[in-house]
Order: C-alpha cells, then structure tokens, then sequence
C-alpha cells in the first residue's frame, strides 16, 4: 500500500514498518501477499499478486513427500525477493556474499554491492536502504536513461559504515516494485 499510484513507490507502510523493525535488532523480512476474498472463474488472480521468488540450493527443490523444509530455510534466512512480477532480482551481492548472509565491513571500508535486474518496464530508480539501529539511510541511483524489456548488471559502492541492515529496491515507471 498505497496501490493508487499517490507515491512512487507500493507497499511504502509495509517497508517503512520494516525499516524501523530492523532497526531495532533482529533481522525481519517481509512476504509478498495477496488479500483473495472472493474468487471465482471471472476474476484475473495472477496479475494482481505479489509473488515471492526464493533462492535454493541446486536439487533442493522439494519433493511433496519430503517437506517444505529447504524453502521455509531459505524464507527464514532472508534468501528471497518480492515484487508484483515486472521486475526481477536475479542476483543481490554486497561485498560478494548473497541476500540473507552478513557482511561484516571495516571502518572506512565501502561495500561493493552487486545486483542484476531484469525488468518490463523502463525503470525509475534503485534504492538501497540500510540502518544503523536508530536512523534508516538512502541511497537512490537514478535509472530513468533505462529502456522497456532489459536487463543490467548494477555496481553501487555505498559507505555503510556503522550499517547493520541492508535491503535494494527497484522500481519502474509504473509504481511497480520489487525488493
């Protein structure tokens, strides 16, 4: 929310929440849902749902009959991103290691912090969001010279000294987000 297009950005109160959360010591993450209340062959359920895309370990994929055991790990470490489907995350580094791992970053160090996008829509901006505990960082990278149907690989080297949470965002034209 808000899904009226009165901000550039969905799900502002989710992620606001979600900033200050994680400011106060544990890591949070949120999952993509969708409220269904009545459903029947007339409505388009796909395209209105935020789906959630999470990363397993090669033939990790699980069989019914053994559990959902490696996606509710994957879930729980933070090893998925969210979007309404126009933009993927197909990869998120920061200082080489994958979403859902610690970076740890010596004083004065800048991270290195490496995402591949995929996207359908030209995008707007990336953002990359981070906290010390107590105030929550911004960093926008201004994407508008980006075209419809692409992909690109990012480098962005923030200084988060003193940061003990990240998160990336991406967004389109069309207020269409994934993060």
């Amino acid at each position: 929310m808000p899904a009226d297009l009165s901000k550039d950005q969905l799900w502002r109160r989710v992620l606001d929440l979600m900033d200050d959360m994680a400011n106060w010591g544990e890591a949070k993450y949120v999952l993509g849902e969708v409220d269904v209340f009545k459903l029947d062959h007339t409505h388009e359920l796909y395209g209105h749902m935020n789906v959630n895309y999470v990363r397993l370990e090669p033939d990790s994929l699980p069989r019914f009959s053994e559990g959902w055991r490696p996606v509710l790990d994957s879930l729980r470490l933070g090893q998925f991103f969210v979007t309404t489907g126009e933009i993927a995350i197909k990869e998120f580094h920061v200082n080489g290691k994958p979403s859902g791992s610690g970076v740890v970053l010596k004083p004065g160090e800048k991270a290195n912090v490496r995402v591949d996008l995929s996207w359908t829509f030209p995008l707007r901006f990336v953002e990359l969001i981070s906290g010390d505990g107590s105030k929550v960082y911004r960093d926008r990278t201004d994407s508008s010279d980006t075209g419809p149907f692409d992909q690109r690989t990012m480098h962005i080297a923030p200084d988060l000294t003193g940061r003990t949470w990240v998160r990336l965002e991406a967004w389109d034209i069309a207020g269409n987000g994934a993060f």
